[in-house]
């Protein structure tokens, strides 16, 4: 009997040819890496409790050294009442740090998180696998800390810590980090790579070949001012066909090669002569119509091609909820295959001095792009002007902002 061993040669997605992970297939994802300020704020509340869990053992060497210095080195005169405290607290202490170290390893190296980084929304991953590091990885990285330590004491940390400004791939990764196979990302704003639904979401939508782009047809309509003689079509469809504006009446065809004839009766034609031979006053000319003033409209453009045009207020989101009552808004559902969309994400409109937008408190925040570049991501609640040419991203769909002119009828 033969037994025939299926191998897996699927290619791990986000590896290159080399087996090397590529830092674009998870930037395209929407994974992002942790800033370093909070980087340094999460490792700062991790040394705060070590130092917390510290200072009964500082004060019961104290104590002891205190003890000590009074029996004048000879700890055979010490009272053994006067050892049981110093002895008790410095016991205690070192208990809880060896404790608190296990628990920071077991949840670093398994739940990629330590007390710290969870206070912060950040999380340590696999480079690779972007899973959780593993448990002798971080282990393996709290040995080379350690060691740095004991080479060159505040110095050899300093250094290792300072290194994530120096990774060429721009993802901040510390020399610790490449130890560990691991980089610290950003789940506050970024894709958590923990969340299995999202992640499934995030890869399909990546390998998914591009949507096509729906361009916007030119109008046919003339350029000028309404009268009997001129057509003004409604808005043209991308199939070609242009039907007549609002109030126009339609002509049937011609039969059998005659003119039709239109539904309304023809006015008399006059003759220059009234009835009984009195010459016609001219017929009165019609003025000829102003040209009529136009608006500004402003446009979403959607990442997909879609269009809307920005009402005076507006609900954006996975499901917005419709306003409380006596409030009208525009509700604009979204679909989001990465699943980063809040419910009611932010609230837009259009009104006297141009377009604004407020995030709601969504989860993972509204990110805005100016035209000249700039970045930056809106505070809850608090409603921003945006020129045209802005660029809006919530979750994992974006829109732009754009204006045209449109003539009043």
């Amino acid at each position: 009997m033969s037994v025939t061993l299926d191998v897996d040669d699927e290619p791990t997605p986000g590896l290159d040819a080399d087996g090397r992970p590529d830092p674009a297939y998870a930037a395209g994802l929407g994974i992002l890496p942790a800033p370093a300020g909070r980087r340094a704020a999460a490792f700062a509340v991790d040394a705060a409790i070590w130092c917390v869990l510290a200072a009964p053992g500082v004060i019961g060497a104290s104590l002891l050294l205190g003890a000590v210095i009074r029996a004048a080195g000879d700890v055979t005169v010490i009272a053994g009442g006067d050892l049981v405290l110093p002895l008790v607290l410095t016991g205690a202490s070192q208990g809880l740090l060896v404790i608190f170290g296990l628990v920071q390893l077991i949840l670093h190296g398994r739940k990629a998180l330590t007390l710290g980084k969870a206070a912060l929304g950040l999380r340590s991953v696999n480079v690779a696998r972007l899973q959780a590091p593993g448990f002798w990885r971080i282990v393996w990285r709290a040995i080379v800390l350690w060691g740095a330590q004991v080479v060159l004491p505040l110095v050899g940390p300093a250094v290792l810590f300072a290194s994530s400004k120096w990774d060429p791939e721009q993802r901040g990764r510390s020399w610790l980090d490449r130890v560990g196979r691991s980089y610290v990302i950003d789940i506050r704003r970024g894709l958590n790579p923990f969340d299995a639904k999202a992640l499934r979401h995030a890869r399909r939508a990546l390998a998914a070949p591009p949507a096509a782009v729906v361009s916007r047809l030119p109008s046919l309509a003339t350029d000028r001012g309404p009268d009997e003689h001129t057509f003004i079509p409604a808005a043209r469809s991308s199939s070609g066909v242009v039907s007549a504006g609002a109030g126009a009446e339609w002509v049937p065809p011609a039969i059998g090669g005659s003119p039709a004839r239109s539904a309304a009766p023809a006015a008399p034609e006059s003759r220059g002569v009234q009835a009984g031979g009195t010459p016609a006053a001219p017929a009165p000319t019609r003025p000829t119509p102003a040209a009529a003033p136009s608006e500004r409209v402003w446009l979403l453009v959607f990442d997909d091609g879609t269009q809307l045009e920005a009402p005076a207020r507006g609900l954006i989101g996975r499901a917005p909820a419709p306003p409380s009552a006596g409030a009208h808004a525009l509700l604009v559902p979204l679909t989001d295959e990465s699943m980063r969309i809040s419910k009611t994400h932010a609230e837009f409109g259009v009104d006297a001095a141009g377009f604004w937008i407020s995030d709601r408190a969504s989860r993972n925040g509204t990110a805005v792009e100016f035209p000249d570049g700039a970045a930056r991501t809106l505070e809850a609640g608090s409603p921003t002007r945006l020129p045209a040419g802005s660029r809006v991203t919530l979750g994992g769909r974006s829109f732009t902002i754009s204006f045209e002119s449109r003539g009043r009828r």
